[in-house]
């Protein structure tokens, strides 16, 4: 029994590990479509984790000064009350940079999603439902869960940047090729194992097999990534993250 305790005690502070101290990952992107270099961030799945240091975040986010930030749903959780949500303000007030939005599952399943958008406009995020925005050689658009993409507007001389939630509503849906697609949900999979990879998803499905990075669908890129929290904290060999995007020029 006391070896028990202690393999307890151990793998909670394992989890806390996991879910504090969040890695920033670098991705190299490089595009014919882009006339000079253009850098963002990508943050999903925040599920108002108590663990993260903002200060930290905002410091992380100010070092790598992108050019935008994209946030690709579930910053809530589907039980939030609006005294819960409001302490996201501590989370979205530290996004300087013009900051895009899709929502998750988790927003689309809280009653109190209105009063969460309320906050997101307070702090000057956009929100990309169905719609598309123009950002230098940048077309980006998104689609909120569980919701059609009506307007989006493709531009073929453009590079084409999607955000999304789910990944596998891109991957078998009905979508155009887009050079870049942003997704969160997997939580990486949520428990990993080396060598083997993604054993048990946030949904408890086993061995899922989109989870965590890239991957090839059609002519453009899928990436997922393993987000900075989760309403869980449930994580083995799969940090909390995120993601410093730079797309390069090849002219």
């Amino acid at each position: 029994m006391k070896y028990f305790f202690i393999f307890l005690m151990i793998l909670a502070l394992y989890e806390v590990y996991e879910n504090k101290f969040f890695k920033r990952t670098r991705q190299l992107i490089v595009s014919e479509k882009i006339g000079q270099d253009i850098k963002f961030i990508l943050i999903s799945d925040f599920h108002l984790n108590p663990l993260i240091n903002l200060k930290k975040l905002e410091k992380y986010i100010k070092d790598f000064d992108p050019d935008f930030i994209c946030l690709t749903g579930d910053i809530i959780n589907r039980v939030s009350g609006q005294k819960e949500i409001a302490r996201a303000e501590n989370f979205l007030k530290i996004f300087k940079k013009k900051t895009f939005y899709v929502s998750g599952n988790h927003e689309y399943e809280n009653k109190n999603r209105e009063f969460f958008e309320d906050l997101l406009e307070k702090w000057g995020i956009i929100s990309l439902r169905g719609e598309s925005f123009t950002y230098k050689d940048l077309k980006i658009s998104g689609i909120f869960y569980k919701e059609k993409a009506k307007n989006l507007n493709f531009d073929p001389k453009a590079f084409n940047l999607l955000l999304i939630h789910d990944p596998l509503s891109y991957v078998y849906g009905n979508f155009k090729d887009f050079d870049l697609v942003l997704a969160g949900h997997t939580h990486g999979g949520q428990v990993r194992i080396p060598g083997l990879g993604p054993v048990i998803g946030p949904d408890l499905k086993l061995f899922p097999k989109f989870s965590k990075g890239f991957y090839k669908i059609s002519r453009g890129s899928l990436f997922i990534t393993s987000g900075l929290g989760s309403k869980f904290f449930l994580r083995l060999f799969n940090r909390t993250e995120i993601c410093l995007f730079t797309i390069q020029s090849q002219k």
